[in-house]
């Protein structure tokens, strides 16, 4: 990680690259359900919101698009308008980890994909719910949630009786931490009706009683609740033919919470929601998608901006995506996604969504002319079998 002040007024903006560490021969721990820019070295009370949002509520517009001039820019294409759909979609995938013949990558290939699913989450706000690899952690440790290292400087990690990091009897010493739970429930697999600062919370006061530091939804704690095969997006590490191409609970709860804006309250006039659109093959927009050989494996670089006198709210202000083409034998799905759609549009009033095959409808329901769908209630579900051709646009009347 590498950070840089620059001055700006009264303003002060700072700059932050993130990188996806990787084994050729296994997966490895990371973070999420934080923040990027928390830490000891700013606040670990900052909040950080996506790009182009200020403090006004309403929906929030986030570009993204690809380097033309990169490697594999072309095949880039479908797997970054599927990760634009995914995010739009909001909708909490489990399991979200396919493995080996369950997908459709070639064996010794890692997917785009996933790699980029994972990297605009770092250039939307979210940091590792765990540890991952940095001075002072190693080995196992890396699995443990998402701390600082504490008054001593030195961060202590003790798995518990369960002797599996990152869960909930972790003994953590005076290690502070930086990952946000469910008040009284402390399960990061389960998703919230609501985020915000009457029940998501990153005070050890609130963890139910038994438990002794939050946990993070990584691969490994999730049988220990009845949950397998599903990770956090935003845990650091990716595996050889591993398909993680849907968000979980914990990874929207985070962004659920970021939308309750500066009052950190549901319901408040600076409420966000955020739109992801894709702008095509140039360099110019928030997100930027690109081949880069000085990562090891991949990186998000971005700038931040200060939204209050208190610094506790931040926003994005540009980021860039880099993968290194070198690093791995990369697998660019070429599908464009169009299977079990489920759209929920009570957080947002429209929104498009490019698929394949014809439109078909179920009750709720109404067909306009040149295939705009109406909807009837406030959220209509797109269940197993649908089948969306073309650009679907979905309007709440």
């Amino acid at each position: 990680m590498r950070r840089s002040w620059t001055g700006a007024g009264s303003a002060r903006i700072v700059t932050v690259t993130l990188c996806l560490l990787v084994t050729l021969t296994n997966s490895i721990g990371v973070k999420a359900g934080a923040f990027v820019f928390a830490g000891e070295n700013l606040s670990v009370d900052i909040i950080t919101h996506p790009s182009n949002y200020t403090g006004l509520g309403g929906e929030v517009t986030v570009s993204v698009c690809i380097d033309p001039a990169s490697a594999n820019a072309a095949a880039m294409v479908i797997p970054v308008k599927n990760i634009v759909s995914v995010f739009n979609g909001f909708v909490p995938r489990s399991p979200n980890l396919i493995f080996g013949a369950n997908n459709d990558i070639p064996g010794g290939q890692f997917d785009f994909q996933s790699l980029a699913m994972h990297e605009f989450g770092h250039c939307l706000s979210l940091a590792h719910p765990n540890q991952g690899v940095k001075t002072g952690v190693s080995g196992a440790d890396t699995n443990a949630t998402q701390s600082t290292d504490g008054v001593d400087n030195s961060y202590n990690f003790n798995a518990g009786v369960d002797t599996v990091d990152g869960s909930n009897d972790d003994v953590r010493g005076d290690d502070v931490n930086l990952h946000y739970f469910i008040t009284g429930v402390n399960n990061p697999f389960l998703l919230p009706a609501k985020a915000d600062a009457t029940n998501y919370t990153r005070d050890l006061a609130n963890i139910p009683f038994g438990h002794t530091y939050p946990a993070n939804a990584a691969r490994a704690v999730g049988p220990l609740v009845g949950v397998t095969n599903t990770e956090t997006v935003m845990q650091q590490g990716q595996g050889i033919d591993e398909d993680q191409r849907g968000l979980q609970s914990d990874d929207i709860a985070t962004l659920m919470f970021g939308g309750t804006g500066l009052d950190e309250t549901v319901g408040g006039g600076d409420d966000y929601t955020v739109k992801l659109v894709y702008a095509g093959l140039t360099s110019s927009c928030d997100i930027v998608a690109k081949a880069d050989l000085e990562p090891s494996f991949a990186s998000c670089a971005f700038g931040g901006i200060y939204l209050t006198p208190d610094l506790t709210h931040a926003a994005i202000t540009s980021g860039i995506f880099r993968y290194n083409p070198d690093a791995v034998t990369w697998y660019f799905n070429p599908i464009l996604a169009c299977d079990d759609i489920v759209l929920d549009y009570a957080h947002d009033a429209t929104i498009a969504h490019t698929a394949c095959g014809e439109i078909t409808t179920t009750a709720g329901f109404e067909v306009g002319v040149g295939g705009d769908v109406t909807l009837t209630g406030a959220s209509v579900t797109l269940g197993p079998g649908t089948i969306i051709s073309g650009m679907l646009s979905i309007q709440i009347p």
